[in-house]
């Protein structure tokens, strides 16, 4: 092995290892990103620590302040909408490109998806409405043939794991139970082949969670006192 690559392992390990402490709110909002702070949750070498940091700031969650200072990025209202225009604006397009491209056989998969939590989200149980979400969005992706738009739209998925992981203590019930027939309306316009209707639909779905999430948001999350968020979020 030559010294490149015994070098690269640690140095992305500390990448990943610092982008998950960020993402489960280890390091804290507005939190010091500078080596000498990091060094303290991470034994790794300055210039690989350098390394890392330097990627999560292309990354977006690690701001670049004056005077080289490194914070980790907010996580407040601002920084949530931001995501989810996004989202909103990648995945209906991502949507958009694979529905010719989607087999009847996956489109009726999901449609059984659907029917088979029918009756938890009727006892107001509707918590597998979110891997139904994650079924839908899988299947947009495998099917879009623009490697661009789900080349960034995988890079959206560490600030929208951020902000599920963060918003996991809100009551998400009302909220799921209404996604459930948002996603039997773009069911039938799957069916149709109308990507049109598609994606008004989805984007109509997009603007309701992001309204809804920043109504719920706690804002207290983002001081230093707060506790780590416990519990379970939302699609979106």
């Amino acid at each position: 092995m030559s010294e490149l690559e015994e070098n690269a392992a640690p140095g992305e390990r500390a990448y990943v290892t610092l982008k998950k402490m960020i993402i489960e709110g280890r390091l804290r909002p507005g939190q010091s990103a500078q080596e000498d702070d990091l060094a303290a949750y991470i034994d790794v070498d300055s210039p690989l620590l350098e390394a890392a940091v330097t990627r999560l700031v292309a990354d977006g969650l690690v701001c670049q302040g004056a005077g080289n200072s490194r914070r980790v990025a907010a996580l407040d209202r601002k920084y949530i909408d931001d995501v989810y225009q996004v989202c909103k604006a990648l995945e209906v397009q991502t949507a958009v490109q694979a529905i010719d491209h989607i087999p009847t056989a996956a489109i009726e998969e999901f449609s059984a998806a659907l029917e088979g939590i029918r009756g938890d989200v009727e006892a107001g149980k509707p918590y597998p409405v979110r891997d139904a979400y994650e079924h839908l969005q899988r299947m947009f992706i495998k099917y879009c043939e623009n490697d661009l738009i789900c080349s960034v739209l995988a890079r959206l998925q560490d600030h929208l794991a951020r902000v599920r992981f963060a918003s996991r203590t809100m009551d998400d019930r009302e909220w799921l139970h209404i996604e459930y027939w948002v996603m039997k309306d773009e069911l039938d316009a799957l069916r149709a082949r109308d990507a049109s209707r598609l994606a008004t639909t989805l984007s109509a779905h997009m603007d309701m969670f992001r309204r809804w999430i920043l109504q719920s948001w706690a804002s207290s999350y983002t001081t230093q006192d707060s506790k780590a968020p416990q519990g379970g979020a939302s699609a979106g």
